[in-house]
């Protein structure tokens, strides 16, 4: 049976810190290299392993030394980042399984969490599958920043970090945007979910919907070393049934090729009345490592229909907000559907130059076709009643993306550089229409029925917002003191074209050409090997508005808006424990018409001011905890006139709360079972500006349960979920001019074979 262990390496200026499962021991050589290495028990659950430089050879063993049987170990903490190349393996898993403590960082590469001025959260593929994770934002229900902006079985996944809203649009797939579906990301091909919170224009570049709350990163899989068959069937309330397959082989002298298909197709109805889904897809990914050279393919396709999609709900000003319906009943029409259609591909490569430098590119694109029809629905008093219009919407969208340059590093005098340049570059083409059906009107709790439009009046489509979004960035991670000072430093320069067309024309309407500079400064510093402390000045970027048609400067065009973010914190890597710490302000621009000027202009401002904590990893054997607080000010500092300065910024909690915990049964009881809770708590949020209109406080327990087991050498996994044990009704979100309802009480089961 495994056994957790540690390694220590020296390398002759420092020592770092690498747990590990070890089963079987060895003395390790590595002829022809620089360095030996000298393999010595050196306690019943420690190995140390030191370099030696100037031989080829391995260090001449002591007199005493004894020789061990084979080493065979499997990562599972914290210690050297990886390389800075972004192909091959996912960072191995912290302590618990359920995060990793390394991942990208835009331009910067893979690091490790720790040694980054920003806060990230790495959720692993295990973790969404163990907790039956339909989708990204099932995933990000893990992170206590993160908050949903869209129902729980809507259409699109929209999130708040921060308090600031971040479409799915923006989502990233290993680091380049447009190439994920822009409304519901697969899932099923990810191995990762990296979540940075706060702007990142500088590390990612432009996001082509202008999102500043952070990145949202899709790590795809790749074939391990280990053959992978799993096999797993799902089932969700109502009726709901689904299968996926994941098969992952490598071939080749040293395992150098990899292929890493994924397959899915789930259909039925959900816990909502009237509404089913049927998703399916495959995902496949291609890899060669060779020792310079590496090179990845990823491509995909997702087909995503609904009946009677959720969605949200505006009200009227100055009516109190309506207790929450049953979650379970759905306002939208039997006959509502969205249909979508969507493909990728995208590769990268990397080459060694040298030791310490790699060139890399990678470039690719996705396309989506749409059409859907629902209800927009309007609260119009406190009993409820809604006014509804109906909504044709047919869509295209295609998108290029590419970037390339080349990170290395080097040193002067006493001082190393890490370095890397990179230019980017992306393009869209978005044909699209709206129509607008008849005037309905409906309950919130008694929905009305109501016939289909004429869908044989559909709008037809006309080319309207295509892109061009092209930056070029540098920066230097500076070590000062080699592993406990790092300064980082860069600047990227961004251009935005953007030409709009008359829908019922389809002729030019206007252009915008704006560029902007985003700079990045961070410092990290590590007093003691297990605890970072940082600081950060970081900036994103969204598409400048233009003037509306009432004001005197009707028509003008504004450059891109900047938000900033100040962060400084702490991070402690206690081995078996993470925790990260930060104090944040972000300032975030808003136009606005001034009331007595009629003068549109970036004159407003919105101020979120908080602190994150988060907790991860395994502090006691069979035990696991994942989770944290968010403390929230948000407030408007500038408005219209001065109407609202000082009130609370709509939909921004005080205090948002996750905590999971896992247990594993012990031995006696049940083994192989494990048992889950999870908690969520959101404080009151406020619907208006004003501050008159606001949605209560809401709490959510989920419970899960897991086991495994073994039948004719087959490993399988049964799982149990149960999300809104309490099955409360509560608005989850009031952001963006929106009430969000939350998650109906809904069951998850799944049985996972590895054949």
């Amino acid at each position: 049976m495994p056994r957790a262990c540690s390694i220590n390496y020296f390398d002759g200026s420092a020592s770092f810190t690498q747990k590990y499962e070890v089963s079987r021991i060895m003395m390790v050589a590595e002829p022809g290299s620089r360095h030996g290495y000298l393999v010595s028990m050196a306690s019943a659950c420690a190995i140390l392993v030191r370099a030696t430089v100037a031989t080829p050879a391995v260090a001449q063993e002591p007199a005493d030394a004894v020789t061990l049987d084979e080493l065979s170990v499997t990562q599972t903490g914290i210690g050297r980042p990886p390389p800075s190349g972004t192909i091959g393996q996912p960072s191995p898993l912290y302590a618990g399984g359920q995060v990793a403590a390394q991942g990208r960082v835009g331009l910067l590469g893979n690091r490790s969490i720790f040694e980054t001025p920003f806060t990230q959260n790495n959720y692993a593929a295990e973790l969404a599958r163990n907790q039956g994770a339909r989708t990204v934002a099932d995933v990000l229900a893990n992170d206590p920043a993160v908050r949903t902006a869209q129902p729980p079985f809507g259409s699109q996944d929209i999130v708040f970090v921060r308090g600031v809203v971040l479409n799915s649009r923006d989502f990233a797939f290993d680091g380049l945007y447009g190439i994920s579906d822009a409304r519901k990301p697969i899932i099923e091909g990810i191995e990762r979910f990296e979540v940075q919170h706060g702007p990142a224009a500088f590390l990612y570049g432009f996001p082509p919907n202008g999102s500043v709350a952070g990145v949202v990163n899709l790590i795809p899989k790749r074939a391990g070393d280990v053959p992978v068959t799993r096999v797993t069937t799902t089932y969700m309330s109502r009726a709901s049934g689904g299968t996926q397959v994941d098969v992952g082989r490598r071939f080749g002298e040293g395992n150098a090729l990899g292929v890493r298909l994924n397959a899915f197709y789930s259909d039925g109805q959900t816990p909502i009345d009237q509404q089913a889904i049927r998703n399916g897809g495959v995902t496949l990914g291609l890899d060669y490592r060779g020792e310079a050279f590496r090179v990845s393919l990823d491509a995909g396709y997702h087909n995503l229909a609904y009946r009677s999609p959720t969605g949200a709900f505006s009200i009227l000003p100055g009516i109190a907000v309506p207790r929450a319906p049953d979650l379970t009943i759905n306002q939208q029409p039997r006959w509502a559907f969205t249909d979508s259609e969507s493909g990728f591909a995208v590769a990268r490569a990397e080459y060694d130059v040298a030791p310490d430098w790699t060139l890399f590119a990678a470039g690719g694109g996705s396309w989506t076709s749409e059409f859907f029809t629902f209800f927009t629905f309007t609260i119009t008093n406190a009993r409820g009643d809604l006014n509804g219009r109906t909504i044709l919407f047919p869509d295209r969208q295609s998108q290029l993306t590419a970037e390339a340059g080349i990170r290395g590093s080097f040193d002067t005098g006493t001082v190393h550089h890490a370095v890397a340049i990179v230019g980017t570059a992306y393009s869209n083409d978005n044909p699209y229409a709206s129509g607008l059906g008849p005037s309905v009107v409906s309950n919130l709790y008694r929905p009305l029925a109501s016939l289909p439009p004429n869908f044989a009046r559909i709008p037809k489509i006309v080319a309207q917002q295509p892109a061009e979004l092209k930056g070029l960035a540098a920066v230097d991670t500076v070590s000062v003191v080699p592993h406990v000072i790092d300064l980082i430093v860069g600047v990227r320069g961004q251009s935005v074209e953007n030409r709009n067309y008359d829908p019922v024309t389809a002729a030019l309407a206007s252009t915008y050409a704006k560029s902007a500079v985003t700079p990045l400064a961070g410092m990290v510093v590590k007093p003691v090997p297990w605890m970072s402390l940082y600081a950060s000045y970081a900036e994103g970027l969204s598409l400048g508005p233009t003037a509306p048609s009432d004001a005197r400067n009707a028509g003008a065009v504004f450059p891109p808006t900047v938000s900033t973010q100040l962060e400084t914190g702490a991070k402690f890597d206690l081995g078996e424990l993470g925790l990260t710490l930060a104090f944040y302000d972000i300032a975030l621009p808003s136009p606005f018409l001034d009331p007595v000027t009629r003068i549109y202009g970036l004159t407003g401002e919105q101020h979120n001011k908080g602190i994150d904590f988060n907790v991860f990893g395994s502090p006691v054997d069979g035990i696991r905890l994942l989770g944290g607080i968010t403390l929230l000010d948000g407030r408007l500092v500038k408005t219209a006139g001065g109407a609202f300065d000082g009130k609370v910024a709509p939909g921004v909690p005080a205090v948002q709360l996750n905590l999971t915990a896992e247990v594993d049964l012990p031995r006696h009881l049940l083994p192989g079972a494990s048992l889950a809770g999870r908690v969520l708590y959101t404080a009151a949020q406020y619907y208006d500006q004003a501050n008159t209109q606001r949605i209560p406080d809401w709490t959510r327990f989920d419970l899960g349960m897991r086991y495994r087991f073994t039948i004719n050498d087959t490993p399988l996994i049964a799982s149990f979920n149960v999300e809104n044990v309490a099955a409360r009704d509560y608005y989850a979100s009031t952001g963006a001019g929106k009430l969000i309802l939350g998650m109906p009480r809904t069951f998850k089961l799944s049985l996972t074979a590895d054949l």
